[in-house]
């Protein structure tokens, strides 16, 4: 054993469990935390100017990387800044490790300033939280939280610190953190019974989330899908769970119109691979999905599986392992007689997909010379102007479904989105997202309204020189907003927007890149674009494009 402070334990353990960035933003009770940073440069420590941006950052870190974001944050106040962002990392299942600042433990009691129920506080947003009063601790405490964070569901964990416990001295010896072998086979009746449903379904349909993802089982489902000859959906697509140029791809399950149920209402044996049913964002009278339609859930996160419906098969456990065993159920003669009956369905998929991506291409082709510039064909010339192998980070709400169909994602972590949470993660995701990926063009496509909850990302950009292209859809509104109203209240509410213009003034997005070290250019016509795009993803360092689109509503 050897004897030393409770931060020098810390920062032993961020050297054994290769720590690489610390994300943070400090104040007056990260004065120790910070000086002991101070003689470990090994652990880069990455400044942002907002806790949103801090948090952001270690989202897409963690979510391109596959290891746990890092984040130091202010006592309560920090903690409260950052909400926003760790309810996307709750939902998005993302792993990060927040340790939090906290007053003097003697202090406590009497209620000082800047201070609060950190725990509490961190509670709703995290999958574990904690505050550690003895230096003892801090090993188990870290360990035990790194396991929280990367065991699936994946998700935040919070570790208040308080000052005086970074200098308590202890005995330490470094111990392994026990390793998880997480990858859990599924009950074989459970396997068993999924495949005698698929074996006479006539109707079948897979819905895809970012459980797929994330558990590594694109192909697996892929496989699956071609085995049936389903159509495949995506409710929420926030990563690249199935190929989007896929014949059998369809694209966004509309969970926002009734029509989804009459879609789904032909549909005899539903499965449901590591996604919800449903996160939807309206109350309907009626339920998405009749008695009729038999649903075979497949998940790692045992909350999800028949939460809102009842099931025919529950499938709990790893996904890829699951869906191997599944495939291999299929293929073992229970399913031969099918196979011609999925060959027809999936040809009769791939017209419709054929016929869906004409009508868009057509769109495209119509709206092309338009100005304001046409959201279609601000897509396209990002896709042309793209360099191989990019990561895209999405933030822009309202335009995102054209970006999705415009540009042919294949692999996960190619394209990340929020799961419906909050907005403004794309302009930090995306520096999380090069710093895990040094060799990779990573883009961010943002709406104006999200760009202006972390603007501040644009100083970490350029102090550290991350080399990302943000391409800002600049409409002057929260135009998301607006089609929900009106998907909600009909037709009556337009034009009642009140609190969705920012227009008055208008706000310039080049100025304030350039006020922040950053090189940018505005697109006001059609034929500006190329030239813009390449020219910012030529340039080797952080770079803004602002881009006059088109209202979508």
């Amino acid at each position: 054993m050897t004897v030393m402070t409770g931060g020098k334990a810390l920062m032993e353990l961020f050297g054994h469990e290769g720590v690489e960035y610390v994300f943070g933003i400090p104040g007056a009770t990260e004065a120790r935390f910070m000086d002991l940073l101070e003689d470990h440069p090994e652990f880069k420590f990455i400044l942002g100017l907002h806790e949103v941006v801090v948090l952001g950052m270690a989202e897409g870190y963690a979510r391109t990387s596959g290891k746990a974001g890092v984040v130091n944050l202010h006592t309560a106040a920090g903690l409260a800044a950052g909400m926003p962002m760790l309810f996307n990392a709750r939902l998005n299942r993302v792993p990060l490790l927040v340790i939090g600042g906290q007053q003097d433990s003697h202090l406590l009691i009497r209620e000082p300033a800047l201070t609060g129920n950190l725990v509490k506080m961190a509670g709703e947003v995290t999958k574990w939280s904690t505050e550690v009063y003895h230096a003892a601790d801090i090993p188990v405490a870290i360990q035990r939280g790194l396991n929280v964070a990367n065991h699936p569901p994946a998700g935040p964990v919070y570790i208040s610190l308080p000052q005086d416990v970074l200098e308590q001295e202890m005995d330490f010896d470094y111990v392994p953190r026990s390793q998880a072998f997480s990858r859990l086979r599924a009950d074989p009746g459970a396997i068993r019974k999924a495949a005698e449903l698929l074996s006479t379904a006539k109707s079948p349909a897979i819905i895809v989330e970012i459980g797929v993802a994330q558990g590594d089982a694109v192909a697996e489902t892929v496989a699956l899908a071609e085995a049936m000859g389903a159509p495949v959906y995506d409710p929420w697509m926030c990563d690249v769970s199935f190929p989007v140029g896929h014949p059998q791809y369809l694209g966004d399950l509309n969970l926002t119109r009734l029509q989804t149920r009459e879609m789904l209402k032909g549909v005899d044996v539903l499965v449901a691979i590591g996604a919800p049913l449903f996160r939807q964002p309206f109350y309907f009278p009626e339920p998405f999905l009749t008695s009729q339609t038999k649903i075979i859930q497949i998940d790692n996160d045992p909350w999800e599986i028949g939460k809102n419906f009842q099931v025919a098969a529950g499938v709990e456990g790893d996904i890829k392992e699951s869906l191997t065993a599944l495939i291999a159920a299929l293929h073992s003669g229970l399913f031969a007689q099918a196979r011609e009956a999925a060959r027809i369905r999936a040809q009769k998929v791939g017209k419709e997909k054929e016929k869906m991506t004409e009508a868009f291409l057509e769109k495209v082709r119509r709206e092309k010379e338009n100005v304001p510039i046409a959201v279609s064909r601000l897509m396209q010339e990002i896709k042309e102007a793209m360099k191989p192998g990019a990561r895209v980070i999405d933030d822009c709400w309202s335009c995102s479904s054209i970006l999705r169909q415009s540009i042919d994602f294949k692999e996960p972590k190619s394209y990340q989105r929020i799961r419906d949470g909050s907005i403004g993660w794309g302009l930090p995701g995306a520096l999380g997202a090069k710093l895990a990926s040094p060799d990779r063009p990573v883009v961010a496509v943002v709406g104006d309204g999200s760009a202006m909850w972390s603007i501040q990302s644009l100083w970490t950009a350029a102090h550290y020189q991350i080399p990302v292209t943000y391409v800002v859809c600049a409409n002057a509104g929260y135009c998301q907003v607006k089609l929900m109203k009106t998907l909600l209240m009909g037709e009556g509410s337009i034009g009642r927007y009140l609190g969705t213009e920012v227009d008055n003034p208008r706000i310039d997005f080049l100025q304030l890149a350039q006020g922040m070290g950053v090189s940018g250019w505005k697109v006001e016509r059609p034929e500006q674009l190329g030239q813009a795009l390449r020219s910012a993803f030529n340039l080797g360092k952080p770079a803004v494009v602002e881009v006059a689109i088109e209202k979508v509503i």
